[in-house]
């Protein structure tokens, strides 16, 4: 059984696909709650680590992760790049690779941020075939449009094309689910099922007209657009505009939207806030699952 490494790996959405497809995962995260979502869920072993401040240590077997991508976010207009502390955690991604030398490896992103994570994979080229290409989850059957980058390494000594790796996942595209395929059902009872009660909402529905990043009111028979924690994009369930009370769509509804397992939990003490963004910070496990099968394909 393969040993994968996820740093930066939150609430587990790129842990979880491999976990599906019967890789042993370890995670880290900075995130006091990531541990026990990881052991609530069945994901793998986390431990709390502050990748700014040290290292991880052991042998695995593939390394993946999505570093903060805060930097390169198109809603973070002030401290961009360099200018955010959470830059050097792109480097940090890298040096991970160098130092444990794992036989491939998969980084996951935000698309702005191709040209710094060119420049960082730029120094594991010697011992790497590196590769770079944009998916968009809903491609391959997940109920969101949201478009991620990735940079794929397999070590040189392997002799396999980041090339072939894509084609292989291209090969598992499918038609996209709806919105109305991840949440049209009740959830009463569903302890995920929580939402803010917004009193303002009806105030600002002229701008959910205007489809402006942020202002959505999801579609039921689309897949819903990329969006953010909730708490701060306010995206409204679908029925909001017909004459239904407009309210913002529950945890659990993001976390269907995401591609999660209706199984999922989060731990009781975490906050409303937390929860949203941690979704929104996730790697769809439906993607995510395609790329364990990718990998296991390819390595076969």
């Amino acid at each position: 059984m393969l040993k994968v490494l996820d740093l930066f790996a939150g609430c587990g959405g790129l842990s979880y696909g491999f976990q599906k497809e019967g890789f042993e995962v370890y995670g880290v995260d900075i995130n006091k709650f990531s541990k026990k979502i990881f052991q609530i869920n069945k994901v793998g072993v986390l431990k709390i680590v502050d990748l700014k401040k040290e290292k991880v240590r052991g042998k695995y077997d593939i390394v993946i992760g999505g570093p903060p991508c805060r930097p390169w976010s198109s809603v973070n207009l002030h401290r961009r790049r360099h200018r955010h502390p959470d830059f050097p955690l792109l480097a940090s991604f890298f040096e991970h690779v160098k130092k444990l030398k794992p036989i491939m490896f998969i980084m996951e992103n935000v698309p702005p941020v191709r040209d710094d994570a060119e420049q960082f994979a730029a120094d594991v080229k010697k011992l790497y075939s590196v590769g770079f290409h944009n998916f968009r989850y809903s491609d391959f059957g997940a109920p969101t449009r949201r478009r991620r980058f990735f940079v794929i390494g397999f070590r040189r000594d392997l002799g396999i094309n980041p090339v072939d790796f894509f084609q292989i996942v291209n090969s598992f595209r499918r038609m996209p689910a709806t919105v109305r395929d991840a949440i049209g059902r009740d959830f009463d009872g569903d302890p995920e099922h929580i939402f803010p009660k917004l009193k303002t909402i009806h105030k600002y529905m002229k701008y959910y007209r205007t489809g402006k990043y942020g202002w959505y009111v999801l579609k039921w028979d689309e897949p819903a657009p990329s969006f953010g924690n909730v708490m701060k994009t306010y995206i409204l369930h679908p029925d909001s505009l017909n004459g239904v009370p407009p309210r913002v769509i529950s945890v659990r509804e993001s976390l269907c939207i995401m591609g999660f397992p209706e199984s999922f939990r989060f731990p009781e003490e975490m906050g409303l806030g937390m929860r949203y963004q941690m979704v929104a910070d996730a790697v769809s496990p439906v993607f995510s699952n395609v790329l364990a099968k990718a990998v296991k394909e390819i390595l076969r």
